[in-house]
């Protein structure tokens, strides 16, 4: 099993050692293999907002050289982690930056067959609130992407540094990311066998239909039409 971990922020703190109670069960499964990138250092742009990546291919984006290689390792793994601590009750601004630059990736754009087979983590601290709105932005975008399934896990750790943490609390971290590794290593070996989410057959069908009356030249209806899916094919 391949898996993709994107930190939203390079501290090495109370969310980045969460992660890593996480990745140390992954890697005791046998083939557990990890691949890591730190924002905002892999992607240090911020989207210009240019529409280059709808409009004419997300090769077009200025920042192209910096998200490839990451977008590119995502499509790879069986497995996506994003992990952000909480910047002003919801994801840092390099996390943001992330989602930004992958939603040509949507289902309401030109969304990649190899996401739907793939299984997603998502993960956030606080020193006090805010995990659950965090968690739900990176599952929002891994859900529009047509991941199959994704699980979470968000806690206050009611201190500013990781040292600062009590053991009792970190030791509760640990059995509670054990209990979680577990169901998200198993779900990655079978992914191909899990069943497709509600959400990601509605907003398919949503979408097919939309784009159904886009204008020809539209590089979304192109896609859709080259993969045969206006016409009664499925990704799925």
């Amino acid at each position: 099993m391949k898996y993709v971990i994107i930190y939203g922020g390079t501290r090495k703190g109370s969310t980045y050692n969460c992660v890593q109670l996480l990745l140390n069960k992954l890697r005791a499964f046998s083939g557990a293999e990890t691949a890591e990138f730190w924002l905002p250092r892999d992607i240090p742009e911020h989207c210009r907002g240019c529409f280059n990546c709808l409009l004419q291919g997300e090769e077009n984006c200025p920042h192209f050289s910096s998200t490839s290689p990451l977008i590119g390792t995502m499509l790879e793994a069986d497995g996506i982690i994003l992990a952000s601590p909480v910047y002003g009750l919801d994801v840092s601004g390099a996390m943001k930056t992330f989602i930004d630059h992958t939603c040509y990736l949507w289902m309401s754009h030109r969304p990649r067959e190899e996401m739907f087979t793939k299984v997603g983590f998502v993960l956030s601290t606080a020193a006090g609130t805010g995990t659950w709105r965090t968690n739900k932005t990176m599952k929002n975008a891994l859900s529009y992407m047509g991941v199959k399934r994704i699980y979470s896990f968000g806690s206050s750790v009611a201190a500013s540094s990781w040292t600062d943490v009590k053991p009792e609390k970190k030791a509760k971290f640990e059995r509670q990311l054990t209990r979680k590794a577990e169901k998200f290593y198993r779900a990655s070996q079978f992914r191909r066998q899990l069943r497709y989410r509600l959400h990601t057959r509605l907003f398919y069908l949503m979408m097919r239909r939309m784009i159904r009356g886009y204008q020809e030249e539209s590089l979304d209806k192109q896609y859709w039409q080259g993969k045969g899916w206006l016409e009664g094919e499925k990704p799925f």
